[in-house]
């Protein structure tokens, strides 16, 4: 295989892994599906029921870095998931949204920060990024939640990391990292002590799936369904209503089936047809087929336009032709 056709082999899946990318946040800022995230990882919401925490304790939309997206749904556009910093430069969270904490005399409020991770080994611990991301939300909120030095205000923040391809020692595992008082000499009154609330401020998860499924937590069985399964939209949207109790709107199952067409296997069919056809054609063909697929499912289930659809796969407005003939087929 020459040096042009590989790169071009490696061009088609980085863009394909980057909309399956996109569509898995999509998946993962549905209320339905956080509730559970957030039942499964989190103590405070351990005792609720998925369905109390998706109607009273996610408040607002909450937000998806890749692209806006405009739906009539339970989709979440809260704050926004752009951290500006003059010195330190910009970053994107995956979701971020605000919930309220449960059985408290009055409404506290926490940050909470999902990221889709592929890659555990990125080139430094991925704990360190993690904790940055938190040390972000919590400086972030100097003139947005708190003013002046009333630091009372300051808000608890969670950054879970879902991670797809963990190393097989941490398969089907939820591991949490937080703050801990701890008495280094002397006893201390409890009536002196900080609160828990007070310090607690800080608290970071690692949710490891695994492709062959199971776990014994709720949130992992649903995660590995949902992301690393490989049995199919039709079988997932029976499994998320019969073991989840996630009623199938017609909304959800076709993002369901949205990111199980993104998957590799469209990619794989492509080089398969260059096998036989010639490396060049099929890639030509399986480019084709990958936007087609693509287009074709934004545009029936998020209600996009053909013209806003390409823009957001990053195909050139001088191929719309070709694509209405191939979408007319």
């Amino acid at each position: 295989m020459d040096e042009n056709t590989k790169l071009t082999l490696d061009l088609l899946a980085t863009e394909q892994a980057a909309k399956y990318d996109t569509q898995c946040k999509i998946l993962l800022a549905e209320k339905p599906i956080l509730a559970r995230i957030m039942q499964g990882c989190m103590k405070e919401y351990k005792d609720c029921t998925p369905e109390e925490i998706a109607e009273k304790y996610i408040e607002g939309t909450p937000a998806i870095s890749e692209f806006a997206i405009h739906s009539n749904g339970d989709i979440v556009h809260g704050i926004n998931t752009e951290d500006k910093s003059i010195s330190e430069g910009n970053i994107y969270y995956d979701i971020r949204f605000i919930a309220i904490v449960p059985n408290t005399k009055t409404p506290i409020h926490m940050i909470i920060n999902i990221e889709a991770q592929n890659n555990f080994y990125p080139g430094y611990p991925l704990i360190k990024r993690a904790v940055y991301y938190c040390a972000r939300m919590i400086s972030s909120q100097h003139g947005t939640e708190f003013s002046e030095e009333n630091y009372g205000e300051l808000k608890k923040v969670y950054s879970i990391w879902i991670c797809t391809n963990p190393p097989k020692k941490l398969n089907n595992t939820i591991i949490r990292y937080s703050m801990k008082e701890e008495i280094i000499a002397g006893k201390i009154d409890k009536n002196f002590a900080y609160e828990e609330n007070e310090f607690d401020l800080i608290s970071i998860v690692f949710v490891c799936l695994d492709k062959n499924g199971g776990g014994n937590n709720k949130a992992l069985e649903l995660l590995n369904l949902l992301l690393v399964e490989d049995v199919g939209a039709l079988n997932k949207c029976k499994k998320l209503e019969s073991d989840f109790n996630i009623p199938m709107t017609t909304k959800l199952s076709k993002e369901v089936d949205f990111m199980c067409n993104l998957s590799y296997g469209v990619l794989q069919r492509g080089y398969d047809r260059g096998i036989s056809q010639g490396i060049s054609q099929g890639i030509s063909q399986g480019i084709e087929q990958g936007n087609t697929n693509s287009l074709r499912n934004l545009m029936h289930n998020m209600n996009f336009t053909l013209d806003k659809s390409m823009a957001v796969l990053g195909i050139p407005q001088e191929e719309k032709a070709k694509y209405e003939a191939l979408l007319a087929q």
